[in-house]
């Protein structure tokens, strides 16, 4: 991926999307250093989303606390959650952007460079359990970037009866499909631009081709 002039991202098969208007090289460095972050955090499958967020701050994210919650078992969609978790801080044309970046994406065909990262990484199947049916394993990383150059993180997950596909970024998920709670984890950092400065070559070395095969900006 060369062109950093749009909104929306798949990064490793999550999504980033910008709000407003920011310099390209803003973009890059968001893009790279979570890029990079989720990564290293690939390695520790267990415990991924601490290990995502410990290296965020070896890259000069100021993180602030996280906020878990939980969702009743329910039909919902993945918008209805991030409208619900996400602060009073996000406008309503915001919800908007976040409605049509999520449309495009769930229009992506899975055989695709960009549908086959993110469908890898939204569903995963479980090992069957004394012979019962497999499971699924629901989950994606929102990373949402304010005009004010505020981060919005918000990682929502779930367990499922059955595969969902790349359709869940936009149709509702059954109740009747949902396995226990819904669970989402909500934090804002910011980067410290100048400190991310120092270090910039050196994100962009370790990622060598990365950026070519992992990230994917999408037109929504």
């Amino acid at each position: 991926m060369e062109s950093f002039k749009y909104d929306t991202y798949i990064v490793n098969g999550n999504i980033t999307i910008f709000f407003g208007t920011h310099a390209e090289q803003f973009k890059k460095d968001i893009l790279h250093s979570s890029l990079l972050g989720q990564l290293i955090a690939d390695h520790s499958p267990n415990t991924w989303l601490s290990s995502y967020i410990t290296t965020l701050g070896k890259f000069y994210w100021a993180i602030n606390k996280t906020n878990p919650h939980n969702f009743p078992n329910e039909t919902t969609s993945l918008l209805n959650i991030a409208s619900t978790a996400l602060p009073d801080a996000i406008q309503k044309e915001r919800l908007q952007q976040l409605s049509d970046a999520l449309s495009s994406i769930a229009q992506l065909a899975a055989d695709t460079p960009a549908g086959e990262t993110l469908l890898n990484r939204v569903q995963k199947q479980n090992a069957p359990v004394d012979g019962e049916a497999p499971t699924f394993t629901v989950s994606t990383l929102f990373t949402l970037v304010c005009e004010n150059k505020k981060i919005l993180s918000l990682q929502i997950s779930l367990e499922t009866t059955r595969a969902v596909g790349l359709a869940v970024f936009e149709q509702p998920i059954s109740d009747k499909i949902i396995l226990g709670d819904i669970e989402s984890v909500l934090w804002t950092t910011y980067l410290s631009e100048g400190n991310y400065a120092k270090i910039r070559d050196q994100v962009i070395s370790k990622l060598g081709s990365k950026p070519h095969t992992c990230l994917f900006p999408i037109e929504a």
